[in-house]
């Protein structure tokens, strides 16, 4: 087996380039990562509860921290009490509604049994023109009991617009986990003040962990995404079964900063590889070798 070696950027000294011309002996070595997401406030409060620690195990959906949700839930209290009020001022105003639109239908009414009768002379046009007035004053209390019915609906839409937006808010005070994994990093504590934007929490996803190996340019050409690979550990654990599901769309210079015409010659491309960990036997850190299975 012939070795190729490279200089890599200071951040990946650590990683060898993978080696080999046959067509099962192309790899190289990389320390196992995680997925990770940094769990931030969306609320601003005092820290009541911390239901974590570094190295505590959580599930997508568990809690980690409780920050101080009492003046909201006062809020919400508040809101539905305004909510039942203003149901209350509703129910009246829509039997105010019914009443006023009776009375405009039976003015309505009366004023054209009226203008038949002054047409014939059986009814003057002073009582008429009272029957006119009326039934225009009928006209504008209904039109007041709608307006009026029309308002109340507006502001009971917008209670409940109010009482979903307290509603978001407290849940807001009870952050959780967006994913399996492990604390790695706890940013706070009990009784600590915090303000949206404020990281909680960092989280690492356990059951599947990935690698990043660098292959020179004659290695990286036969590479596709979906490739399986070997993933071995140095501690005697056996080996993993992986895949590719990531590679480089160009190569990087080693080291990045010299331009020299040998530099240009020293090329790798990374490849990322995806190592299912249900058993949990992998660890975030643990140096592997990679080998990938080429066609």
């Amino acid at each position: 087996m012939k070795a190729y070696t490279a200089i890599l950027p200071p951040i990946l000294a650590s990683c060898l380039i993978g080696c080999g011309n046959d067509n099962n002996g192309v790899g190289g070595s990389g320390m196992l990562e995680a997925a990770e997401a940094l769990v931030s406030a969306e609320a601003s409060g005092r820290i009541m509860e911390l239901l974590i620690d570094e190295g505590s195990q959580v599930s997508a959906g568990d809690t980690l921290v409780v920050i101080d949700p009492s003046r909201l839930e006062l809020e919400r209290k508040s809101a539905l009490a305004g909510r039942h009020v203003t149901e209350e001022q509703l129910a009246a105003a829509q039997v105010q509604l019914r009443q006023a639109r009776e009375a405009e239908q039976y003015a309505g009414r009366e004023r054209d049994r009226i203008a038949v009768l002054a047409k014939s002379g059986t009814a003057t046009q002073q009582t008429l023109d009272r029957l006119e007035q009326e039934y225009t004053q009928a006209q504008l209390a209904l039109q007041a009991a709608k307006a009026n019915d029309a308002t109340l609906k507006a502001q009971l839409d917008k209670i409940s617009v109010d009482i979903d937006r307290i509603n978001r808010a407290l849940s807001d005070c009870f952050p959780t986990s967006p994913l399996n994994g492990i604390v790695t990093t706890k940013h706070v504590h009990q009784g600590e003040l915090v303000a949206p934007g404020k990281p909680l929490a960092k989280i690492s996803q356990l059951d599947s962990l990935w690698v990043k190996v660098y292959l020179p340019a004659a290695n990286f050409a036969r590479v596709r995404i979906g490739d399986s690979a070997t993933v071995d550990t140095e501690s005697g654990g056996g080996a993993c079964r992986g895949a590719v599901t990531w590679t480089a769309e160009e190569a990087e210079f080693t080291p990045k900063n010299v331009q020299t015409e040998k530099s240009r010659a020293d090329l790798v491309y990374a490849v990322k590889v995806l190592v299912p960990n249900t058993d949990g036997r992998l660890k975030i850190g643990m140096p592997v070798y990679v080998t990938l299975d080429m066609p």
